[in-house]
């Protein structure tokens, strides 16, 4: 009898795990023999809210000593650069970030009310060395309440 009752919740956490990773969104770029990744939990993030991101770099398939920073494109036009953890206790002076095998970025966003709706290029630039790679993803900000799109 109890065994019966352990294949339907063990079965039911394997699903909702799976549904859990099926909605994280990851983007990878080789160059060389420097692998990069960049990866969230979600192509639409809310524009108040702070989006964590994960860049992962691997060198030979080790973990490597790498720096990054972020681009931000729109119909392929670079309108931002940025360090991760600007201008924070982590990183007062505004560098690219020093890591090694992997960071999240927990200070990542908002993007604002003029994002909402459209489809951006986000992107972390990894370099090792005279490798670099350009992971990213296309997102689409989502609206939230109190965050309005500006008509012209």
């Amino acid at each position: 009898m109890r065994a019966l009752k352990v294949i339907p919740l063990a079965s039911t956490i394997v699903v909702l795990g799976a549904v859990g990773i099926a909605n994280a969104a990851t983007g990878s770029y080789r160059d060389g023999p420097l692998t990069a990744t960049f990866s969230a939990s979600t192509l639409h993030p809310n524009c108040k809210q702070l989006w964590p991101v994960t860049v992962t770099a691997t060198y030979h398939g080790h973990a490597a000593h790498a720096t990054s920073f972020y681009q931000f494109l729109y119909n392929g036009s670079l309108v931002s650069t940025q360090n991760p953890w600007a201008h924070t206790s982590r990183n007062p002076q505004n560098r690219p970030w020093h890591f090694y095998g992997s960071y999240t970025d927990t200070t990542f966003g908002p993007f604002g009310a003029l994002a909402v709706g459209q489809t951006i290029d986000v992107r972390a630039v990894v370099q090792d060395g005279r490798y670099t790679a350009y992971p990213g993803l296309y997102i689409t900000v989502r609206s939230a309440r109190g965050c309005r799109a500006r008509r012209s």
